[in-house]
């Protein structure tokens, strides 16, 4: 083998048998540092957790239509918050606010006999 073809190979097998490093060895993670950033990611999951709930939605469309349906259910369903809520270009009529969906889906099973076009829909208020 000629020495034009040995050098590169050779080459190449040192490169790959050396160890190559982009760090310096002596890099000092600061413990209390990471023990902060868990420590607000921890905040900030539980903030969010606590801040997500279920609502159903009952109506979307015109404001008269939407005053209408708000003021009906409010004389059926006292107990349970109401909310409108205006998104260009709809009203929006929503109740309850549940943090378990099993808790939202039950309600809204007997909420579609009357309201059926009536929907879940999950909000968070971060």
């Amino acid at each position: 083998m000629s020495i034009d073809k040995f050098f590169p190979l050779l080459s190449l097998i040192i490169l790959c048998n050396s160890s190559l490093n982009a760090q310096d060895e002596n890099v000092i993670y600061n413990d209390t540092l990471t023990k902060n950033l868990f420590q607000i990611k921890k905040d900030y999951s539980k903030r969010i957790f606590e801040s997500t709930y279920y609502t159903i939605q009952i109506y979307f469309g015109s404001l008269d239509e939407a005053d209408s349906i708000l003021n009906d259910f409010k004389e059926n369903f006292k107990d349970i918050k109401t909310d409108l809520i205006f998104e260009t270009p709809n009203y929006k009529v929503r109740i309850g606010e549940y943090k378990n969906i099993d808790t939202a889906s039950q309600k809204l099973e007997g909420i579609r006999r009357i309201y059926p076009g009536s929907f879940i829909i999950k909000l968070s208020e971060l």
